[in-house]
């Protein structure tokens, strides 16, 4: 008897578990798909701004869920959702020369928000962005957002609310020379890596090196082909080379002109190259103008060719202008 009072007592607290897990799950208020929707202007569905490409950084996108109409005095889910879909109706109402942001440039890093009980907005859903530097300067980027689902329940595809967050880029971190053809001399040079590989489309796979048998310092010349205003320089170290082996460059005098003749010393910098994109930046006080840009690899690290074969060389990928 002792044991069938204990059975059915077990049994009696498993039925009000149940029973009280079942009403918390159900007795939510539910909330229609027109309660909840982004906390922007009810008269605009676009959310824009100014985009700089020209560093990689990570830049932050909040969102949030607003609750129309009284708060609840239960928690409620948002999450939030893109969709690419859409980018053929914002095409048809705004403009048709937008681009949809590049998946690779963005990624979500806090969709789903609470809707606190007795408030009427969310707390903020996190849309993080980068590899700003491969996308189109003076652009428009679009990224539809859809709020996906609310409490669990997945939204209408083709009814739920879009709010199109956009991206106007501006200039791009590198000069272009589009149209130019640039020209390169050097104080010396070793076999086909000649002074033009510097200044070429790729800034890794060629690249001018100096003679092995001719002591640092060593220059190289740019002739950009027109006078132009830039505030600094990316020098590239070729990334087809081993950085194991040495010849990495350690110090630099960079130096303008525009007319060849009269220099102008835009001073000695510290390179560090041993990172992943094989590049250091080197930022001028002020913009400058010029046509023309020596830079000298004044120290190297020893290269090592082979066991009993090792010798001072510069080596560089290419010199990008930065804007």
């Amino acid at each position: 008897m002792k044991t069938y009072k204990l059975n059915l007592l077990a049994i009696c607290t498993l039925a009000l578990l149940f029973m009280a897990c079942k009403k918390d799950k159900t007795g939510r208020e539910p909330l229609s798909k027109d309660r909840v929707t982004f906390d922007v202007p009810a008269s605009t569905d676009v959310v824009a701004r100014d985009y700089d490409i020209r560093n990689v950084s990570v830049v932050s996108v909040e969102m949030k869920a607003v609750l129309q109409g009284n708060t609840s005095s239960d928690v409620h889910y948002v999450t939030f959702a893109t969709d690419t879909s859409k980018i053929a109706d914002y095409k048809l109402k705004y403009g048709s020369n937008a681009l949809l942001l590049p998946t690779k440039s963005y990624l979500y890093f806090k969709p789903t928000v609470a809707i606190a009980p007795g408030t009427n907005i969310s707390e903020a859903a996190i849309l993080n962005l980068g590899f700003q530097t491969t996308l189109e300067p003076f652009t428009t980027y679009v990224l539809p957002l859809t709020i996906a689902s609310i409490d669990g329940i997945p939204q209408d595809p083709k009814s739920r609310k879009v709010i199109y967050y956009v991206f106007n880029t501006k200039e791009p971190r590198y000069v272009s020379h589009t149209g130019y053809t640039l020209g390169a001399t050097a104080s010396s040079s070793l076999g086909t890596n000649t002074p033009i590989k510097a200044v070429d489309a790729t800034t890794g796979t060629t690249f001018w090196a100096s003679s092995n048998t001719v002591p640092l310092p060593q220059w190289l010349n740019i002739d950009f082909a027109r006078n132009v205003t830039f505030s600094g320089i990316d020098y590239f170290f070729p990334t087809t080379l081993t950085t194991a082996n040495g010849g990495l460059t350690t110090s630099a005098k960079v130096e303008t002109s525009l007319d060849n003749i009269t220099w102008v010393d835009k001073g000695t910098h510290t390179i560090n190259v041993n990172n992943a994109a094989r590049m250091q930046t080197i930022n001028f006080p002020s913009l400058t103008t010029a046509r023309y840009l020596r830079f000298t690899i004044l120290t190297a690290n020893t290269y090592v060719a082979s066991a009993t074969i090792s010798y001072n060389i510069g080596f560089v990928g290419g010199i990008l202008l930065l804007n």
